[in-house]
């Protein structure tokens, strides 16, 4: 049997003070082994509060938002191997415990990294919420990984698209093809004029990402590309030897304003952002370019011009960019 020691990091949730070292478990695991590991629970209530123990899967979403399953729902769960206890306990106000677990490691198991979730669940409270009392419950998980073998990191670049031109953000949707659990997938993204020289170059945050899972990654360039030609070329590391790369041609065409109804001027921007918020060309940014995007967003005048009204910046005009309009007509000093 092995021990597996865990450094303590308190958290704290809300109204429902519920502290535990929330430290993920990853072991290099070795086929046949027996892995133990330990956390404290502590409650910070003036209550006693009874915990309950359990055991599940759970993966990441493209955007790297957890998502929670039975146990033995993912292919390559761990919550068989995973034993906890006690299934519920109770701690007086302000009392801790120690939690033991283990990881027992079947023999002949095949090379990758295999991963569950153990949660730890307090009781449902009643919490006041705009003036209705609603029951709610904490709770915690604590993420367990076991690597078998040395699975070498693998991935593909499978998209590369750019969402944004006020100013330009792209996004790049890297797929793990292996077997390893990506700790930290790094890219950076570079821009070049048509004469080939460097623009901007950007490192978003690294992200991890699960064997089999998919993960967008998002660069702000800052950039407010000018009507031209630029090619946009991201690359992505995965801490081995190899370096992945991808490759986007992107033309800014030149803006056709014309009035977009009968009296009005042509739409103009008036701070020079690349957004024309003055939609009916008065001169001024007032309540009735609102008005008149919101019945006009859709019409030829707009959609062939997108990247001036694109106010919400997601690369298209749509009901959501009235919104955003009139949020930046709220921020007008």
């Amino acid at each position: 049997m092995r021990y597996l020691g865990i450094l303590v990091c308190l958290a704290s949730w809300g109204a429902v003070a519920l502290e535990v070292n929330l430290l993920e478990v990853n072991l290099a695991a070795v086929p046949g082994v027996r892995y133990e590991f330990s956390f404290v629970v502590r409650n910070e209530l003036e209550v006693p509060e009874r915990f309950a123990l359990y055991v599940g899967d759970w993966d990441r979403d493209e955007w790297g938002e957890n998502r929670f399953y039975p146990p033995g729902t993912l292919p390559w769960s761990l919550a068989s191997w995973v034993a906890v206890g006690p299934a519920s306990f109770v701690l007086g106000p302000g009392e801790a415990r120690e939690i033991r677990g283990t990881v027992s490691v079947p023999a002949g198991v095949s090379s990758g990294t295999y991963w569950g979730i153990v949660f730890i669940h307090g009781e449902p409270r009643p919490v006041e919420q705009g003036g209705t009392t609603v029951m709610v419950a904490k709770r915690i998980g604590i993420k367990v990984y076991a690597t078998v073998g040395t699975p070498r990191p693998q991935g593909t670049v499978r998209k590369l698209e750019v969402r944004g031109l006020n100013p330009l953000w792209v996004a790049l949707e890297f797929v793990n093809s292996g077997l390893a659990n990506l700790r930290e997938v790094r890219a950076d993204v570079r821009v070049y004029d048509a004469a080939g020289r460097e623009l901007v170059r950007v490192e978003p945050s690294a992200v991890p990402c699960l064997p089999g899972g998919a993960r967008w990654i998002v660069a702000e360039t800052g950039l407010r590309p000018t009507p031209g030609t630029y090619v946009v070329v991201a690359r992505v590391d995965l801490g081995g030897e190899e370096v992945l790369g991808a490759q986007v041609t992107l033309r800014v065409r030149p803006l056709s304003l014309v009035p977009l109804v009968a009296g009005a001027g042509a739409p103009r921007d008036l701070d020079g952002d690349g957004l024309y918020e003055d939609v009916d060309g008065s001169g001024a940014f007032d309540e009735g370019d609102v008005r008149l995007f919101a019945e006009a967003w859709g019409t030829p005048g707009v959609q062939g011009n997108a990247r001036a009204f694109d106010f919400d910046n997601s690369g298209r005009v749509d009901s959501a960019d009235v919104e955003a309009l009139r949020r930046l007509l709220a921020k007008k000093p």
